[in-house]
């Protein structure tokens, strides 16, 4: 089974690349809904690996999520899979 998880961390200038932000999504709706927001696709059709976020993206994200992400990071999407 496929699932999306969301991760933050700081822009390359801080140089510091420790992990800021980890939020996995869970159900499969709300797999769908985010694959179908970021990347128009189903989630079975998401590539491995990660795509970075765009401000416009995290807005979207926090608002379908109900959820308040930290300011100054770069966002990611990934595509875990689950055995």
């Amino acid at each position: 089974m496929h699932y999306l998880s969301i991760t933050g961390f700081f822009p390359d200038e801080v140089q510091d690349d420790s992990l800021q932000f980890e939020r996995y999504i869970t159900g499969n709706e709300m797999n769908e809904q985010v694959a179908q927001l970021i990347e128009s696709k189903p989630v079975s059709e998401l590539e491995p690996g990660e795509l970075l976020l765009s401000t416009d993206q995290i807005a979207a994200l926090e608002a379908l999520l109900n959820e308040s992400f930290p300011k100054g990071l770069d966002y990611f999407m990934g595509t875990c899979f689950d055995y």
